[in-house]
């Protein structure tokens, strides 16, 4: 009982921030493309607004994803499917991760930098975090993938 409350908050708490998300990436496509047209000139400024751009998209993707694998936990979670929703939101951390070093390089780095090498050679807290929780990602898939060759190998096994 106190486990379906918990599940049915979380989905409830994802549908609301995905319809808040969703709506707010779209009053900023009608409101972005002005703001774009007038800083034609201006990359950084261009740049920022690409990158919040599709760090929302990325976001609203991943929480897409965690929605279908709430639903899809009714049965089992042990399905193929969500060992591809999976790596699909390691895959998609990575582009944040990637978004935001690109960001960096065009605006200049800011906050703290856990490893910097060189000009250009950085990894701020926020690429690291990224980069971590996409592994953990890919960990939780294998695991996934793992569980569900052991479920089939035993339910060949009588």
């Amino acid at each position: 009982m106190k486990n379906n409350l918990a599940k049915r908050s979380l989905t409830t708490l994802i549908t609301i921030i995905t319809f808040v998300l969703g709506v707010a990436l779209i009053i900023s496509v009608f409101a972005g493309i002005p703001y774009i047209l007038e800083n034609f000139s201006n990359f950084n400024n261009i740049t920022s607004a690409l990158s919040f751009f599709i760090l929302g998209i990325t976001f609203f993707i991943i929480l897409i994803l965690l929605l279908e694998i709430a639903s899809s936990s009714k049965d089992s979670i042990f399905i193929s499917e969500n060992v591809k929703r999976f790596r699909f939101i390691g895959y998609m951390l990575f582009v944040n991760g990637i978004n935001e070093y690109i960001t960096m390089l065009v605006n200049g780095v800011s906050g703290i930098r856990i490893f910097d090498l060189a000009p250009g050679i950085f990894i701020t807290i926020g690429m690291a975090v990224y980069f971590i929780v996409a592994l953990i990602c890919f960990v939780i898939s294998d695991s996934f993938d793992e569980a569900i060759r052991i479920k089939e190998d035993n339910n060949l096994t009588i």
